[in-house]
């Protein structure tokens, strides 16, 4: 009886070291798993490139941000700007209309008058100037939307 007793002992720590064997086993698959989940995600995001990437566009926004309020408080009277100039061209040339009417009742050439040539010139410029400006002012309206979005506080 005393074998059965020994091999009973034996069997029974056998199957314990055999039971802790297998709960082992499935601790170990059930940790390895987790550590595989674990590095997947640990090297999804590498937080010092999404930082490094954070500041790059918080530093680009704020560059666009101070350069839209510069440009909105360079420009945000362009568009009476352009209008006055439209009326003052308009004034000018008129005048330039009168002189020369005069000019020619007294048989005078008005090109004589450095002022007039200049005045002419000038609604030149000024014709050249504002087609550009009205060929452009899409972009300018946009470029002003642009800045009072960013510029809201």
């Amino acid at each position: 009886m005393k074998d059965n007793k020994v091999f009973a002992i034996l069997k029974k720590t056998s199957l314990m070291k055999l039971k802790n064997s297998k709960v082992e086993l499935a601790a170990i698959d059930d940790l390895d798993s987790a550590i595989d989940k674990s590095e997947i995600y640990s090297r999804v995001i590498l937080i010092n490139e999404a930082i490094a990437d954070s500041d790059e566009i918080i530093d680009l926004y704020e560059e666009l941000k101070f350069k839209t309020e510069s440009y909105y408080n360079k420009y945000e009277d362009i568009n009476n700007w352009y209008s006055q100039a439209k009326v003052e061209r308009n004034n000018l040339e008129e005048k330039l209309n009168t002189y020369e009417t005069l000019t020619d009742e007294l048989g005078i050439d008005p090109n004589n008058s450095e002022s007039y040539r200049y005045g002419d010139d000038l609604i030149t410029d000024m014709d050249d100037e504002y087609l550009t400006y009205d060929q452009n002012y899409d972009r300018f309206i946009y470029a002003e939307k642009i800045s009072n979005n960013l510029n809201i506080n």
